[in-house]
């Protein structure tokens, strides 16, 4: 699908071969191609961004769609055109989207530019909220009315294999015998309780695009609505790093705060704060509502990274540009 648009390109994109060409009108930049852009996106909800082009008036310029899911689309009016799409439940998980933005006229210079929309379903304690050429986030609901009951198993997704820094991310993982174990909204989670001597939580954690040369500082936080059951502002640690970019520390261990026993953990809602930031001062986050228990659960499978096509075919988000 191709649309068109008055835009100026800017420039980085690669200049047209030393061929000579008849010149029309007065020397142009070429359009700029933005970094890689990386999105969060729910299913049901519209998303409006921008396409990753720079236009100014007196140009005109095409957008086509190269890859994508069904139904995704370039608005091309006004001085910023805008990708639209609302995700839907088949379309969980990494979505890869790849857009051409070429001149109608000579040169007829193009530039891609690369979009990774990363789809889930949101659970009744997010709220999502969407801004247009901002996208998507989702807020967890306040502490006190249980909102993950009756919640379904949610859909396990791999992770987008992405170049830092766009591929900047933190993770937990729950596993206490095999493999990371990635938790999402509304998983349960293990409080391991010695009755009278005490309670401990342990979780794995993954960071990426980090500095991982020297320890982490780790602030982790893990509370109900009636009481906090840890809290570290600041734990040194340091983290594997493994072939895939992603640096792994397993087993984690919190005592729960006393006094106990804690009996009245099993099946409260909880909410864990992580924050992990390097000795460069870059610092990453999440929030997650998790359900507690006391019993033994199964592990998570891991699911295998998905490369973007692009760079399966050579073609990265720093080189995706074309006369």
């Amino acid at each position: 699908m191709t649309y068109s648009s008055s835009a100026t390109p800017s420039p980085s994109l690669q200049q047209p071969s030393s061929t000579p060409s008849q010149t029309f009108g007065p020397a142009s930049p070429t359009p700029e191609l933005r970094p890689l852009q990386v999105y969060e996106a729910f299913v049901g909800y519209p998303i409006q961004v921008a396409v990753g082009t720079s236009d100014a008036p007196g140009w005109a310029v095409s957008y086509e769609v190269l890859t994508g899911p069904l139904g995704i689309a370039v608005a091309p009016n006004g001085p910023q055109p805008r990708v639209l799409w609302t995700p839907q439940a088949a379309e969980v998980g990494p979505q890869f989207v790849r857009i051409r933005a070429a001149e109608r006229c000579p040169p007829f210079r193009s530039v891609l530019t690369n979009l990774v929309f990363t789809v889930r379903e949101a659970t009744s304690c997010e709220l999502v909220r969407c801004e247009p050429l901002v996208g998507c986030s989702a807020a967890l609901k306040e502490l006190g009315t249980p909102c993950c009951e009756g919640s379904v198993e949610p859909v396990r997704v791999p992770l987008a294999r992405l170049p830092c820094p766009q591929g900047l991310g933190i993770w937990v993982g729950r596993n206490l015998n095999e493999g990371f174990g990635r938790v999402q909204n509304c998983d349960q989670f293990r409080v391991i309780n010695f009755g009278q001597i005490g309670a401990t939580v342990r979780l794995n954690l993954a960071v990426r695009c980090l500095d991982v040369s020297e320890p982490l500082s780790l602030s982790v936080s893990m509370r109900t609505a009636e009481r906090q059951l840890f809290h570290a502002p600041r734990v040194i640690v340091r983290l594997q790093p493994n072939d895939d970019g992603v640096a792994v520390r397993h087993a984690l261990g919190f005592p729960v705060q006393g006094p106990g026993p804690f009996f009245e953990f099993e099946g409260a809602e909880a909410d864990l704060f992580v924050r992990a930031e390097d000795a460069q001062g870059q610092a990453v986050e999440t929030r997650l509502r998790l359900r507690l228990t006391f019993e033994d659960i199964p592990d998570i499978a891991d699911l295998v990274p998905v490369d973007p096509p692009w760079r399966l075919s050579g073609g990265g988000a720093e080189n995706a540009s074309q006369k």
